[in-house]
């Protein structure tokens, strides 16, 4: 019951996972290095399995409904607990079981796959609404790794005389962690709700890849030997991921939740221009004391590189095609209802009026709409239920016309309505009048409603829109004091 009634509580569930994370890591470091190489192969076997437990708890106390990169986390950590375990029994107990043979290292090598993968896809679910900043990241990240790649890893794997093929793995690697930590990192950062989760798992992969850079330029070939940083990174690794699994954020961990989405913005061309630089430059710098280019660096880093800094350039240019639409839609329509506005309408209507005279059309119906009672209702229930009639009235509108047909919102109360052909103008006129007639849902209330819809049709060489839309308005004027809406008074002069 306390375990639940803590759960329930996030402030607190948060604060006891951050204060038993600490304490936890602060313990195992501490009894790490006092003890016995026996009893240190023993830890890591243990530490190793607690992310086991920490996401089963985590999956059942948080009911977490994406499972999917859990699970792929759960496997990897089985997959590690079996790797250390083996060596346990082989240096810890002396008990031979192959700890360093083919089988063993692919077990360590699909471990980091499946930490990979389920990285990859957190990235995925998480960078949709930044993936302009996720792409700078990982640019970045891979950016700065190139140089620890060039005048550190690679001389020790020279000097050890590891294979181009071994090289080549280990390259791979390094840069594919590199870019997705600069990644997770910018995810981090801009993941709302799932921001600690993420931290943590940050950690995690962070602490792997320090530990496989470690081990890498401490082992001797031939001896057992290895510095004891490699084990207290992958301790730290494994107990940042158990933390992640328990913490309260890592319901959201692969489904997002309160994510702070950014605009894209474009990345500073000096910046895409040293990314692209600096893997040719650090892999050529060799030659420049005497000795041969990168080759591997030049090749794999490249093919890497180009086409995260073509995605990029291709978001640019998709952000600004974008935005050029959002404003040509802007320049075109009624904000209010979605409808075309007057420049638009009349804009439409000149192309029609000019195909009407080079015989393309048979001609050209304008209806000219005007709504009954809209300012009563403006008055008596505010400027909302207005707008709320309004835009239901376009809606309706927008649902009877023709698939030819076009209706625009010119101002206030006032549509219209552009009909290339002419075909069957007055019956939709009657079908207007009636749309208008049916009342509008507002806040308990029903919304009396009304319109007078003038016609004007024209056809030949003569046409003119300008003067269909007047002869529409002036129709519209005379139909509406017909029915006792307007003054006469009014007539004399209908626009």
């Amino acid at each position: 019951m306390r375990t639940m009634a803590t759960a329930g509580n996030p402030a607190g569930w948060t604060r006891l996972v951050h204060v038993t994370f600490t304490l936890t890591a602060f313990a195992a470091c501490v009894l790490y290095l006092t003890s016995p190489q026996s009893v240190r192969l023993a830890m890591v076997t243990v530490v190793s399995a607690v992310p086991l437990a920490a996401i089963a708890a985590g999956m059942r106390i948080h009911r977490i409904a994406r499972r999917g990169t859990w699970l792929i986390l759960l496997a990897g950590t089985v997959l590690f607990t079996i790797f250390n375990y083996l060596w346990f029994l082989d240096l810890g107990l002396g008990i031979p079981v192959a700890a360093d043979g083919v089988a063993n290292s692919l077990c360590q090598v699909a471990a980091y796959l499946c930490v990979l993968g389920a990285a990859l896809t957190v990235v995925a679910r998480h960078g949709a609404g930044d993936r302009g900043g996720i792409l700078d990241a990982a640019l970045i990240a891979i950016g700065l790794i190139t140089p620890v790649w060039e005048f550190l890893l690679r001389p020790h794997l020279l000097e050890v005389g590891s294979p181009a093929g071994t090289q080549a793995a280990f390259l791979i690697k390094v840069l594919l962690l590199m870019g997705t930590l600069g990644a997770l990192l910018r995810i981090a950062d801009t993941a709302g709700t799932a921001r600690t989760a993420l931290n943590y798992f940050f950690v995690s992969l962070a602490s792997a890849v320090v530990a496989v850079v470690v081990s890498l330029l401490t082992s001797v070939p031939g001896s057992d030997y290895y510095s004891p940083v490699v084990d207290l990174c992958a301790m730290l690794g494994y107990l940042s991921l158990a933390a992640a699994a328990v913490h309260p954020s890592a319901k959201d961990f692969a489904q997002p939740g309160g994510w702070e989405r950014r605009e894209l913005n474009p990345v500073s061309l000096r910046s895409l221009g040293l990314v692209l630089a600096l893997v040719p430059v650090v892999g050529s710098v060799p030659q420049l004391y005497g000795g041969s280019a990168d080759t591997l660096l030049l090749s794999l880093g490249t093919l890497l590189v180009i086409p995260l800094v073509i995605m990029r350039i291709g978001l640019l240019l998709a952000q600004r095609t974008a935005d050029q639409e959002a404003l040509r839609y802007q320049a075109h329509h009624d904000e209010l209802t979605g409808l075309v506005n007057r420049r638009r309408f009349f804009a439409l209507l000149d192309e029609a009026v000019a195909r009407c005279r080079r015989g393309a059309l048979p001609g050209i119906a304008v209806l000219y709409c005007d709504l009954n009672k809209f300012k009563a209702i403006n008055d008596e229930h505010g400027h909302e239920a207005g707008d709320h009639v309004l835009r239901t009235f376009a809606e309706r509108l927008t649902a009877t016309l023709r698939p030819d047909d076009l209706a625009a919102r010119i101002g206030g109360d006032e549509f219209l309505v552009l009909c290339p052909g002419a075909a069957d103008a007055e019956n939709l006129r009657r079908r207007v009048e009636e749309l208008a007639a049916q009342p509008v849902q507002w806040a308990g209330h029903e919304l009396a409603l009304g319109a007078a819809v003038g016609l004007a049709t024209g056809t030949g060489v003569d046409l003119s829109g300008d003067a269909l839309v007047t002869a529409a308005d002036a129709e519209m004027y005379t139909r509406k004091a017909a029915a006792g809406r307007l003054p006469a008074r009014a007539l004399a002069n209908p626009c």
